[in-house]
């Protein structure tokens, strides 16, 4: 039995490689033989994640990869080479993802009997490569070291989730080659003692919870445990904590889509996909609703795809993904392999359009890329021998008759992403309302999609490079089409759908997010008609709030009842540069105009408040340099505001008004047509009148789940209950069960630990840190530069973060010691993003007999009358010397079993320690 077939299904699949399928056989085979013809290059080095490595410095375009050059790096772009160790290592990093899967072909080449067509390269020596690559490693697998990783433990990368990849594409191949041949049977052993079962007990060590990484740990471990012939722990790798079984229940969420939004569900049910295969073949048992929503995985992420055939740029996502990639296709013919008949239309409609010459034929890339991650290419014409190693496995011998099938208009519920087609679906709308997403989530919530074929009009933009400071942009609120009060990015909270009704001719959606801004619910609506769709924004909050609408278009024109203001936009990013700025009186009309080609779209806006429409750029698409957009600024007095904004592709509305106290929102076409849009009480209202002809449409499909008006008020952040009376100094030991670690245990590290004292005083809180530690101090200087990710310098060395909450503020600083200054005992103290409001801090610091000692004073503290309550975070950081990044950390306020991995300088609110002044 192997992890994937059985033996008797394993020859069954040999017969169809030598027949329906033999043209995507031979094109694999030939890619490997170029390969064989090579010499066998392991690298000795561990992968680098740096800002620099496989980046172009002129246009920020990832390099492309090629497997025969380590040392010349071409941008894709602007034609530039690059050399050095940066971006030497991190090729390292595509290059052994490359390399372990051109082994996984090799052994199965050699299982199935497949040789290159012109004979030059045979079954025997695809085994024989396999087994060399595999060879190669239990030599240099223990020599790679596990030390200064990003995300979790590793010794051949920088990320634990990428040496899971790689361990089980590893225990693949020595699979396939063990079934085929008993001469593999000694190295088999090897590999098992000198790679796996040290990699598997790294993998196991850290565990990432509901993340998609966590899924090809669990896969990992599936694959390891069963080659090391270890039952229980195959079990807990399926339905343990974190395991398959867990992340099909909580991670894909009813609808089949997974939580952390298209790009993610593709890598997670690829890991998915392994875990369930390899379930399967051993017998095990999965529950059937749960193996109906992975089947339902493999077409969700086409449902809510553009016109163009590209991915929707949600949340963490690269920028444009097409579709028309070998993995889409092998996404649905492996989803087609698992169904029985002719299959899902919806699958074999998306073949329908992969399959057919809609786009020129061009590079796959498919020999210069790993299956398991994304390395996205511009599309192509595909065919059935352009699909993976998988696929030689588990596709169909022959498809079912393919054909056109109209995705519609789909409402993706647990998502909270409703997605109307119109014109025979060129035009595409879309409200994001619903899932947060998780980290790989943004502070986007009501945010709306447009597109008319290729041009993206409110388009949203995905994700640059993770260490790149433009990280933060594309991660805040203003980088989207959703709403932001008061200045401040939204909160993470999840949207709530209020009604959905698709009734043909008229279609809308409704939607909640309560607490987006403290004392704040904003709802959105979109009604789509067959020309236009009209789009209302209201908000209900306990005071008077200032509502900032970003609008993601690039306007021609901006005129109607407007006129010129001199104000500016404030730039709390960054980002933003001011254009021009336009006065929009309440309940006025401004009117916007975009073109692209022989597209435009024609948008009318109205307000209930005194506005002002800035014109401002900002980076736009990552790579794409800085783009024109808009920004509404609408100060509400009342308690209720509203923006209504309506949408046509077809240049065939006039002019929009509103009446009757603004309930009722009048739509003139210019045949003279009139709409009325309305709310009633069952939902949505509109009237078409046409002269004499008077037409009623409703539009119903209210979720009756609750209240849909905001008469509550969001709760405070909750602070974590842990009450300590403070009458005098309290003094906390921090070591063992308060040490966040990285690759080293607590022990391991030397045993750091600190004595933090607390002691309130009149008008001021006073906080010693005396910090013991083995081994030289390593205090970032203030002109470091971090080179390796978008956190500040300052974290990666032994210094202090403090955080500081109550009702009036929150604030919070790193601290670092100054060495060498002109004042000693000075501290270089650095307030943190998002915890911005003002408080005097004074700070000095001095050497110990075993470490350092620090102490801070933040003065006029409590600031707000008869405040008796505050929280209070320390984290204390530790490097010793030799090392890149921190080696761990010391933190009063964390949970215990934490990892340092990707924090930078963010503390979690709920978990400071509360204080209570006796």
């Amino acid at each position: 039995m192997s992890l994937l077939l059985s033996d008797d299904a394993l020859q069954a699949r040999a017969a169809v490689a030598h027949a329906e399928l033999a043209p995507l056989a031979d094109s694999l085979t030939r890619e490997l033989a170029t390969v064989y013809a090579r010499p066998l290059y392991v690298p000795s080095e561990k992968a680098l994640l740096s800002r620099e490595g496989g980046r172009c410095a002129r246009d920020g375009a990832m390099l492309d990869f090629d497997p025969f050059s380590p040392d010349r790096h071409r941008c894709p772009v602007c034609g530039e080479f690059y050399t050095g160790e940066l971006h030497h290592r991190f090729w390292i990093y595509w290059y052994q993802l490359w390399l372990i899967e051109r082994a996984v072909h090799g052994a199965l080449f050699a299982a199935l009997g497949c040789s290159e067509p012109s004979g030059a390269f045979s079954a025997a020596d695809a085994a024989s490569f396999s087994s060399n690559v595999l060879t190669c490693y239990v030599d240099q697998y223990p020599r790679y070291p596990n030390r200064d990783n990003v995300l979790g433990p590793t010794r051949l990368f920088f990320s634990t989730y990428l040496e899971s990849i790689w361990l089980l594409n590893l225990c693949i191949a020595l699979d396939l080659l063990e079934s085929q041949d008993r001469r593999f049977a000694e190295l088999g052993g090897r590999i098992r003692e000198q790679i796996i079962e040290p990699s598997a007990a790294l993998i196991a060590s850290y565990d990432e919870g509901a993340s998609n990484r966590q899924v090809w740990n669990a896969a990992a471990l599936v694959a390891a445990n069963r080659l090391l012939g270890r039952g229980a722990e195959v079990e807990r790798a399926l339905f343990g904590q974190s395991g398959i079984a867990y992340h099909l229940q909580n991670g894909l969420l009813p609808d089949g889509t997974w939580y952390e939004g298209e790009n993610y569900h593709l890598f997670a049910h690829r890991a998915l996909w392994y875990g369930v295969t390899m379930a399967e073949a051993l017998g095990a048992t999965l529950p059937a609703a749960l193996v109906a929503r992975f089947q339902e995985g493999f077409v969700t992420p086409f449902l809510t795809s553009l016109p163009d055939m590209t991915l929707p740029s949600r949340r963490d996502s690269q920028y444009a993904i097409s579709l028309r990639q070998p993995r889409f296709a092998e996404l649905c013919e492996l989803g087609l392999a698992r169904q029985t008949g002719d299959g899902d239309p919806r699958l074999r409609g998306v073949l329908f359009r992969l399959y057919s010459n809609e786009v020129p034929r061009g590079d796959t890339g498919r020999s210069r890329t790993a299956a398991d991650v994304e390395r996205n290419l511009p599309g192509t014409a595909l065919s059935r021998a352009d699909l993976g190693w998988r696929s030689l496995l588990f596709a169909r011998p022959a498809l079912p008759p393919l054909a056109p099938a109209p995705l519609g208009t789909v409402l993706l519920e647990a998502q909270g992403l409703a997605v109307f087609r119109r014109e025979r679906e060129r035009i595409y709308v879309a409200l994001d309302y619903g899932a947060s997403g998780g980290g790989h989530g943004h502070p986007d919530r009501l945010n709306v999609m447009l597109s008319d074929g290729p041009t993206r009009w409110l388009d949203d933009m995905g994700t640059g490079s993770y260490v790149d400071p433009s990280l933060h942009w594309y991660r805040s609120t203003l980088a989207h089409n959703a709403p932001i009060f008061d200045g401040y990015q939204q909160q993470r909270v999840d949207g709530e759908l209020i009604a959905f009704d698709d009734g043909g001719g008229a279609s809308w959606v409704s939607a909640v997010a309560r607490g987006v801004h403290p004392g704040v619910t904003a709802m959105r609506t979109l009604v789509v008609m067959p020309d236009y769709v009209l789009d209302e924004l209201r908000w209900y909050s306990d005071q008077p709030v200032v509502m900032d609408l970003p609008i993601h278009l690039d306007a021609d024109e901006v005129s109607g009842r407007v006129r010129p203001f001199g104000d500016q936009l404030e730039d709390t990013y960054g980002a933003l540069a001011n254009i021009a700025s336009h006065f929009l009186p309440p309940h006025g009309m401004a009117r916007l105009t975009a073109h692209d080609g022989d597209r435009s779209l024609h948008g009318f806006l109205l307000a209930s408040g005194s506005g002002v429409l800035y014109q401002v750029t900002a980076p736009g698409p990552p790579g794409a340099g800085r783009k024109a957009f808009l920004v509404l600024r609408v100060t509400e007095l009342g308690s209720i505001g509203w923006v209504r904004t309506i949408w046509s592709w077809r240049d065939t509305i006039e002019l929009v008004r509103t009446e009757a106290r603004a309930r009722v929102t009048r739509v003139h076409h210019r045949d003279g047509t009139r709409d009325y849009h309305r709310r009633s009480s069952e939902g949505w209202q509109v009237e078409r009148v046409a002269g004499t002809l008077r037409t009623k449409m409703e539009l119903g499909g209210i979720v009756r789940r609750g209240k849909t008006s905001s008469d509550g008020e969001p709760a405070e952040p909750a602070i974590r209950e842990q009450e300590t009376h403070l009458e005098r100094a309290l003094v906390f030991e921090l070591g063992r069960e308060q040490y966040r670690r990285s690759e080293e245990s607590w022990e391991e590290a030397g045993r750091p630990s600190a004595r933090v004292g607390i002691l309130r005083m009149p008008n001021e809180l006073v906080v010693d840190v005396a910090v013991r530690k083995r081994g030289e101090l390593t205090f970032p200087p203030g002109d470091a530069v971090n080179v390796y990710d978008n956190e500040s310098p300052d974290i990666n060395g032994d210094g202090i973060q403090l955080y500081l909450y109550d009702t009036a503020l929150a604030s919070a600083w790193v601290l670092v010691p100054e060495v060498g200054g002109a004042e000693e005992g000075a501290v270089r103290a650095r307030p943190i993003e998002g915890w911005d409001r003002p408080r005097a801090l004074r700070a000095v610091w001095h050497r110990t007999h075993d470490g350092y000692a620090v102490r801070v004073r933040i003065e006029s503290f409590p600031l707000a009358p008869n405040e008796r309550q505050f929280a209070l975070g320390v984290v204390i950081n530790e490097k010793p010397v030799g090392r890149e990044r921190r080696r761990g950390q010391l933190v009063l306020g964390g949970r215990p079993g934490e990892f340092v991995y990707l924090r930078g300088d963010r503390e979690d609110l709920s978990q400071l320690v509360r204080f209570i002044i006796s």
